[in-house]
This record gives structure tokens, sequence and C-alpha cells, in this order.
């Protein structure tokens, strides 16, 4: 919530994605999937589905990485974001793992808050 806070503020940028719409359409719960949307709503801009997203989540797939998680990560990547924040533990340890092929740290958001405190 605090950091849903500070985008709402204007203290730090949202991005959301095609991918991330994508996915949140898929949710099978109609309240859990309106809640994520209205959250969406508070990204400043979207990145949009391009070809280059696609190789470069073929790509990180190679690696271990689930199709959601590279496109995800292909996405971020896409957009220059600074950070892609997740609490799912596979990707944050594989994304660890694989720093210096990545161009955008995986965090978790409690880690990105306490690094924004430091």
């Amino acid at each position: 919530m605090q950091i849903l806070e500070s985008v709402s503020q204007g203290e730090c940028l949202m991005i959301s994605s095609d991918v991330l719409q994508w996915e949140i359409q898929k949710h099978p719960d109609p309240e859990k999937r309106a809640e994520l949307f209205t959250m969406l709503r508070l990204a400043q801009w979207s990145i949009s589905f391009h070809p280059d997203i696609a190789v470069r989540a073929e790509f990180l797939t190679t690696l271990g990485f689930r199709s959601f998680d590279a496109l995800h990560l292909a996405s971020a990547e896409k957009s220059k974001a600074n950070c892609l924040l997740t609490t799912d533990d596979k990707l944050l340890k594989l994304a660890a793992k694989q720093t210096s092929i990545l161009t955008v740290p995986v965090m978790n958001p409690v880690q990105w808050i306490w690094n924004q405190l430091t």
C-alpha cells in the first residue's frame, strides 16, 4: 500500500504493460480482477507489446524463466524501468542468479522500500 500511495502522490512512476493487462484479464476472480485493474489505473504510462519483447522473452525462457515472467521482464527492459517489483519467490531467486543478463533489477516490494529509505 505504501508503494501505491507513493505512486498516487507522484513520488514514483508506475509502468503498466499490455502483458500485465492481459495477465490480469485472465484472473478467474472477477472481484480481484476489478481490484487489480483499479490499481493499474495509477500507472502513468504503459508499454505496448512489441516483437522485440517476444524475442527477448523467448530468450529469457531458455534461462528458466516462466513464460509470463519472461514477458514481464522483457516489457520492463523495453520500457527502461529502473526495477520490476514482485513477490514471486521463484522469479526473485532466478533473477538474482541472472543479474548479468537482465537490464532491470527484480526486487521484492519490501526490499525496494528498504532501499528507498537508506
